[in-house]
């Protein structure tokens, strides 16, 4: 039955603990419904807020954002003046409230936790590639493995001290980059979150990157780069010169197939993983020596067979050993130290990536322009890629061919 508009009250009913607030619903209908809560004071907060919602829902005027406004606003004040478990009770039953209040209004509220958020934001990163996605993944996975039961709480729950202490139990297992790169996805997501309302600011949003050292990795002299074509067998050498002299990373050189060589033009085409962006680099003689002595007639046919589709770790670990027989590294000790999985190793100043800075460093050394050195390279920042097509092929075969031959002593 329906009754006149009147002020929302707050009553005992039938001996239950928790207290019920009396209000109106949207169409005019008298409701009883529970604030989850002894207390007077918060069940009158609360109450105060279905009210309003509901009146606001009878205008047409309560949104998914402004449901969640009031809702994270009110939920903040009940915690300040009374813990938090009272106030994550609160933000359930004003919660339940709203979701009807919309639906009767024809809509529906939308709201997330924690984890429902991350992975739906990682749905709809459609535009990185996959290898990104992968490690975007990655990096949630351990996020939501850090805060445990918390990661299903409501994301309006997620205060920056949390994304604060994360970065710091990083801190301890893995390298600097590794940790800015963990923040770095967190802002996004994050920054996502604030974007489409869901959130008022981002908790990553101040959350400062950790300082890293410019000695804590570097390229490889030419020296070391012929010790390792030297320790390496065949294959690994392909990789080694196709790294050196094009920039591609890891896996890309891995996986490159004689599609993508024309060594009649002289010329490598190959999307990359990382960026799924479509690179060409001329072939500098000496690489153009190498493969000129392994082409078949076979396109898919990869041009590392023993390394084609392997993964990172995998081939990381084999070009550690052949560093370790051209002694620029260490032996890994894999017996246990008592130190615990959880404890960083010790980072090695230079790995296959090293070769990517290596040309880099050997352009720049050469004179070539930044831009040119960047394409060639495979630079993924916005301002390159708007220059991608302008760079001549001339200006890249002219770049290419200042490059040392590693091939001689």
């Amino acid at each position: 039955m329906r009754y006149r508009y009147a002020m929302s009250s707050i009553h005992n009913q039938g001996g239950k603990p928790n207290l019920f607030c009396a209000f109106y619903d949207p169409e005019g209908f008298r409701r009883f419904r529970t604030t989850g809560t002894p207390d007077r004071r918060i069940a009158t907060s609360v109450c105060t807020v279905i009210e309003r919602m509901a009146g606001l829902a009878k205008q047409g005027k309560l949104s998914n954002e402004k449901a969640l406004k009031i809702i994270r606003e009110k939920t903040a004040e009940i915690e300040e003046g009374h813990g938090r478990l009272p106030a994550q009770s609160a933000e359930k039953v004003m919660q339940s409230n709203a979701e009807e209040f919309i639906r009767i209004a024809g809509g529906e509220l939308v709201s997330y936790s924690i984890r429902s958020w991350l992975d739906s934001w990682l749905k709809g990163r459609t535009d990185a590639s996959k290898a990104t996605r992968i490690e975007y993944r990655r990096v949630l996975d351990v996020f939501l493995k850090y805060l445990g039961t918390r990661a299903d709480r409501p994301l309006t729950t997620l205060q920056e001290s949390q994304v604060e202490a994360f970065k710091q139990s990083l801190i301890a297992r893995v390298a600097p980059s590794t940790v800015n790169k963990s923040v770095k996805v967190l802002k996004a997501a994050l920054a996502n979150a604030v974007a489409k309302r869901q959130l008022e600011f981002s908790p990553a949003q101040h959350v400062a990157p950790v300082e890293t050292e410019d000695s804590q990795r570097r390229p490889f002299t030419m020296d070391e780069i012929r010790r390792a074509l030297a320790a390496a067998d065949e294959e690994w050498q392909t990789m080694i010169l196709t790294a050196f002299y094009t920039g591609l990373r890891l896996r890309d050189c891995a996986n490159l197939t004689w599609k993508g060589v024309d060594l009649l033009r002289g010329t490598i085409e190959v999307t990359t993983e990382k960026t799924s962006r479509p690179v060409v680099v001329p072939i500098a003689e000496p690489l153009a020596r190498h493969l000129s002595t392994l082409a078949g007639d076979k396109p898919d046919a990869p041009l590392c067979p023993a390394l084609f589709q392997k993964s990172a770790s995998r081939l990381s670990a084999q070009f550690h050993k052949i560093m370790v027989k051209a002694e620029l590294a260490k032996e890994r000790n894999h017996a246990g130290t008592g130190k615990g999985r959880d404890v960083k190793r010790d980072a090695s100043q230079i790995s296959f990536h090293s070769l990517r800075h290596s040309i880099t460093s050997e352009l720049k050394s050469a004179g070539v322009s930044d831009s040119v050195a960047m394409d060639i390279v495979g630079h993924e920042t916005t301002a390159i890629s708007r220059n991608y097509t302008k760079i001549a092929d001339s200006a890249k075969r002219e770049a290419i061919n200042k490059l040392p031959d590693i091939t001689t002593p």
